[in-house]
């Protein structure tokens, strides 16, 4: 007896899975059989996926919201697009209406037509979906060279010591007072002293 699968995937922790899991629930009647990962497409290593590769079987079928939920260019789609065509695997993409058509009532003649549709409708979507994520990159790209070239500092900001700090510092270092005596004359926390310290003495 054929199963029903779904599978979802955000790139990160920080994104909902929400909005796939809901759509996925309409057509996967076991929530049960539903798979996800919170993991970038980079790593196709994905917990959740192997073990849905793992339990499909001949015959059943598989719902994803979105074609680039396979992977993150068009030879890792086409790749595991094949894997499940080897397997007999019916996969469906809710973002792509003719993979969602009903194959079971047409003649061998329609199902080619359809296959040779879907084929060549998944060529062009995964793409176009590879073209967007190298754009985004570029953009990305040149969003910090051009932050770069106006002199704007990326990544953690530099350590902003107080304005006493190098008299306090050098007499804490003769031990002429305490690191008590110290952190408290500069009014930094225990913790924000000693990173100073440690990124002070580092960058001399």
């Amino acid at each position: 007896m054929k199963k029903i699968f779904g599978y979802a995937r955000v790139s990160s922790k920080d994104q909902n899975l929400d909005r796939q899991l809901d759509a996925l629930k309409k057509y996967v009647p076991n929530p049960q059989d539903i798979f996800y990962d919170k993991q970038s497409g980079k790593d196709f290593n994905r917990p959740k996926y192997q073990q849905l590769c793992l339990m499909l079987r001949e015959g059943d079928e598989l719902y994803l919201t979105e074609l680039d939920r396979l992977g993150r260019n068009k030879n890792e789609i086409k790749s595991e697009l094949e894997f499940f065509r080897q397997k007999q695997i019916t996969v469906h993409f809710l973002d792509i209406p003719t993979t969602m058509a009903d194959f079971s009532t047409f003649g061998s003649m329609q199902k080619s037509i359809m296959d040779m549709i879907n084929s060549i409708l998944i060529e062009v979507l995964s793409t176009q979906a590879e073209n967007e994520r190298l754009l985004i990159k570029k953009r990305q790209q040149e969003g910090i060279a051009a932050a770069k070239a106006r002199g704007k500092h990326l990544g953690r900001p530099k350590a902003k010591y107080p304005v006493e700090w190098k008299i306090i510092y050098d007499k804490w270092k003769a031990k002429e007072i305490t690191a008590v005596a110290a952190f408290t004359y500069l009014k930094l926390t225990k913790s924000t002293f000693y990173n100073l310290v440690k990124k002070y003495e580092h960058n001399k």
